[in-house]
Formats: structure tokens, sequence, C-alpha cells
């Protein structure tokens, strides 16, 4: 689709939506919150931490199949205008760790039904499992743990004419397709004078043919906030000048606070931040990192280890559904020879363990916590940096016993992407700026100013 179309589309979608309150912010719903559908009880720290690298690693797949398709989202922009549309697909993978708490539609007594929906930063558009996957011949649904919406009773449900229908396919198999509507959506507001945020005319897709190769998917759908059209953020963008945040507490705590997603006037700056320039060759949030650190120290990294000819994105994704950060191999190389030449200088307090691709370390328990533990930095054009502290760098797994162990929270990429990952944006805020493509951090202690 080339700009003049996207703009209309745009323009298109903006003049659809309506707002009655400015304000939203929505809780954050991490995996291992009994909110979650995904919780499992009595998984000890180090379980959970292990179920996240896997899934770390399903996530960085479906980025990478996403960004190398050749078939890129084609939004019925046409449908609108009464022309033939063609049939968008993506492969990739919804794999994000956090989810949100929607609600959709109006029924005949004014409630709306609540669904959790993959908050996903990576993913073009919002969609969910409607009634159609259990009444239709063609339908299939997935398990989840709410009702499948149903489209036919709401009365704000409208559907384009002529239908419009969307397919997804993802990188493992798994898909879902369905045809594209008109919704309202409704949440939680901060505003005083309503309860209710509500958003008409949201366009998103009701999902008829849904497969999951996971049969523990278990999430009603997708909650896309990428700088697509047809992301969430794009599509309020006039009600929230295209600006929401985060802010990730740390994993470990034993009684975590929420966290949330903020949008708009309800945003806070950081007292002390940098605002950088996003990168516009995709709809990720990716930023141009120039070199990476340990210790303060900066590594002087040669380009072409950082970016080689099989990186696909030139730049660093910052990604809120990997836990896990990712540099290609020759910069990880780099990074983890200095950080072993720290731990060198603490022979007689640090054991190297031999455990593959992972840099783990183990000393005697005590009170030190993250004494002597090394940290990194990233570095970005212009002379920006991001210092991720010792907490996020390493991983605490204190076993049973006497030892405590530390392992990097870095892998080296195989699928041609560089990632920071979930776990090494902890106590630093970011705000996401879809107008003017730019991505505002700094240091913040999310667990109070989240």
């Amino acid at each position: 689709m080339d700009n003049r179309r996207q703009q209309r589309l745009a323009s298109i979608v903006k003049s659809l939506i309506s707002c009655y309150s400015h304000d939203l912010t929505l809780e954050l719903i991490p995996p291992h919150s009994r909110k979650s559908p995904l919780f499992i009880p009595n998984l000890t720290f180090e379980e959970r931490m292990q179920m996240q690298v896997q899934q770390s690693q399903n996530r960085v797949q479906h980025l990478s199949h996403m960004i190398s398709s050749t078939l890129h989202l084609n939004f019925p922009e046409s449908s609108l205008l009464g022309n033939t549309i063609s049939i968008p697909v993506i492969r990739r993978t919804p794999t994000s760790n956090m989810l949100v708490e929607v609600g959709i539609g109006t029924f005949s007594d004014g409630s709306y039904k609540s669904y959790l929906l993959v908050m996903d930063t990576g993913g073009k558009i919002i969609w969910t499992q409607c009634e159609g996957c259990r009444q239709k011949p063609s339908g299939h649904c997935y398990s989840q743990k709410e009702d499948y919406f149903s489209n036919s009773k709401s009365k704000s449900y409208i559907p384009f004419n002529p239908s419009s229908p969307y397919t997804e396919i993802y990188g493992d198999g798994s898909n879902s397709s369905g045809f594209y509507a008109k919704e309202t959506f409704t949440f939680p507001s901060t505003h005083l004078s309503s309860p209710y945020s509500k958003f008409p005319n949201i366009v998103f897709g009701c999902g008829i043919n849904n497969h999951f190769a996971s049969e523990n998917f278990e999430r009603a759908g997708v909650f896309s906030m990428s700088m697509d059209n047809m992301s969430f953020i794009s599509q309020i963008g006039t009600q929230s000048k295209g600006i929401f945040s985060y802010c990730f507490v740390r994993s470990d705590l034993q009684n975590p606070p929420p966290m949330y997603l903020r949008f708009g006037s309800n945003i806070t700056s950081p007292q002390s931040s940098t605002t950088i320039k996003l990168l516009t060759s995709s709809t990720l949030y990716a930023v141009n990192m120039v070199d990476l650190g340990v210790n303060g120290e900066q590594l002087r990294i040669d380009k072409r280890l950082l970016y080689p000819d099989n990186i696909t994105t030139k730049g660093l994704i910052v990604d809120s559904g990997s836990s896990i950060s990712y540099l290609s191999k020759g910069a990880y190389d780099v990074v983890v020879r200095k950080l072993e030449q720290h731990f060198s200088k603490h022979k007689g307090e640090f054991i190297k363990l031999d455990v593959g691709d992972r840099l783990c370390y183990s000393r005697i328990k005590g009170i030190k916590e993250y004494d002597n533990i090394p940290s990194v930095t990233y570095y970005f054009e212009g002379g920006s940096k991001l210092d991720v502290i010792p907490e996020g760098t390493f991983i605490r797994v204190a076993k049973s016993g006497e030892l405590e162990t530390f392992c990097l929270m870095i892998l080296p990429t195989t699928f041609k992407l560089n990632i920071l990952g979930a776990f090494q944006q902890v106590n630093v805020k970011f705000i996401f700026n879809i107008k003017d493509k730019t991505l505002q951090f700094g240091q913040e202690d999310c667990a109070k100013n989240g």
C-alpha cells in the first residue's frame, strides 16, 4: 500500500472514531497474575522464568516472520469505498506476556462483555473470537476463559458492507480468519464525571475460524499497539494524541504492584528522561542502536557486528512481548567477553556454570544480592543511552542450599533481530509517540510511579 493510500486510510479511520473521555489507563496483567488465564499456581520463580525464556524464543520467531514476510497487511480500505478487496496475511505468533481487559459491544441492558486480549506492540490488528466460530459450518474455536463474543446480539456491532474478510497466519501454523467490523470498546475511566470510557467505531477482526498450535493459548484475541494504521493507538490518535506508556516492575517481587498502560494526558514524564527518534522502516518500535557498553564503558563495537548482512531490521526493537533481550551473534560475543573479564576479577566469589548458550555464574548466598554484578548500556544515535541496572541485566535465581545463580538476560539471536526485552525494561518508563515517531524513556521506580 503506497503512502497516499495509507494516509487516506488513516484519515478514514480517524473520522470514524469519537470518544466520551480523553483519559485512559488500563491495567497490564502479567502471565503470573491470578487474573491471567495463563496463571499456573505453585510455580517457583525459576519455573516461571524458564517458561518466559521459551515464550521469548517463540516471540522472536514471530517478529522475524512478520518483518521478513513479503505479504503486507492490507486493511480493506477499498471495502469502505465499495470496491473489491484482497485477503491480508501476516506470518507471526502472538506470544506477548501482557494482557489487557477490554469491554466489547453494547447489549440490550446497556452492558458490554469483558475479554482478556494480548497487548501486542508488534501486532497489526485487533481481533477476538466471535460466536460464528461455533455456529458457522466453516467455523472453529479454540478454548478461552470467556464466552465467545455474541456479535449478533450487540447493538453497536457494525459489519462492513460488502463484507471485508481478514486472515492472520502465524509462524507456528496458528491462524485466525473472519470479518472486519466496527464496535464500541469500553474501559474503566479515570475521569471523575464517568466510570467508563467508551470508544465507538473501533475497527476490529471478528474471528470465525481460529486455530492455535498451543492448546492452552486461552486468550480471547489480540490488542494491537503497533504503529500500524489498524492498531488501537492509531485508531484513537485524536483522543490519545498518539501517545502511550508503560513501566514494568521487577518480576521477582513477592507482592508486585499493578502495572498500567497509560494514554495521552494520563501520562507523566520521568523527572529525567531522553527522547530519541523511532525508525520508520516497519510498524515495530525500533531505535538506532550504535553501540553497547558494560559497567559504563563503551565497547566501540564494529557496526558490521551489530548489523551483519543477515540482520533484517537495522535497529533495536523495543518489545513488550519478549522477556529476554537478543543481540546479533558478533555483538553478543563482544559483550560476553567483557562481562567475563569483569567476573574474572572476582574469581574467589563467582564460579562460571556450563549451561550452553546462557552466561551464568554462581556464588555463596549472602546479603549482597546484586553487589559486584555488572550492568549493560545501550547507546543510540545522537549520544543518548539507556543504562540497564544489574537487576535488569542478570536474573538472580536463589536455589535451595547455599548457592545463588545469576544468568545474563541477553541471548544471541538466530532470527536476524536485535531486541530489547521486557526484563531489561524494568524500572524504566517508556513513552511511545506514534505521531511524532519518538520514544521517550527515563529511570523510574515503577512500583510507585508506573
